[in-house]
């Protein structure tokens, strides 16, 4: 009899497994998989070190930024609003180069050399007077150690 409930309990086991197995099976096969994306493709522009970077990337409907900063020729010297000025606009170049406007813009990142008042409101007033309305991004503003440079911005959009 011990034997018989082992050998029932191993077949009952053994069925609950198969049973499992099967009906994991056709649940599957019954699920709408999604179609391979041709996201799959990564288009990269080479930056300013080809050797190191892209310029901008677009991958899965996203387009990102390089690290931006204002004219090399003018820093040392330029002030926080000339640096971003001119950081702005080289997204919008960038922009305009992957045939994205700039109201996709989904996230812009500004690192600070000094987060000081005045460095942020020289930065402020430019970036404001440079979004677009109707397409604000998250935005965030951080400190960061960045030699002779005041501003760099790095910016994500869709397209």
């Amino acid at each position: 009899m011990i034997s018989n409930n082992k050998e029932t309990a191993t077949a009952l086991s053994l069925g609950i497994v198969v049973g499992s197995v099967v009906s994991s099976a056709i649940f599957a096969a019954t699920i709408k998989r999604k179609p391979p994306s041709t996201a799959a493709v990564i288009v990269r522009v080479p930056g300013f070190k080809e050797w190191r970077m892209s310029k901008w990337i677009q991958h899965d409907g996203i387009l990102r930024t390089q690290g931006l900063v204002g004219d090399v020729s003018k820093v040392p010297g330029s002030s926080t609003a000339q640096q971003t000025s001119e950081a702005l606009a080289k997204l919008d170049a960038i922009l305009q180069e992957a045939k994205v406007p700039r109201k996709n813009l989904l996230a812009v990142r500004i690192y600070v050399a000094e987060y000081t008042p005045a460095n942020l409101k020289e930065m402020n007033d430019v970036y404001d007077q440079w979004v677009d309305p109707e397409g604000l991004p998250t935005r965030i503003c951080v400190q960061a150690g960045m030699g002779n440079f005041a501003v760099e911005i790095q910016a994500e959009a869709y397209y």
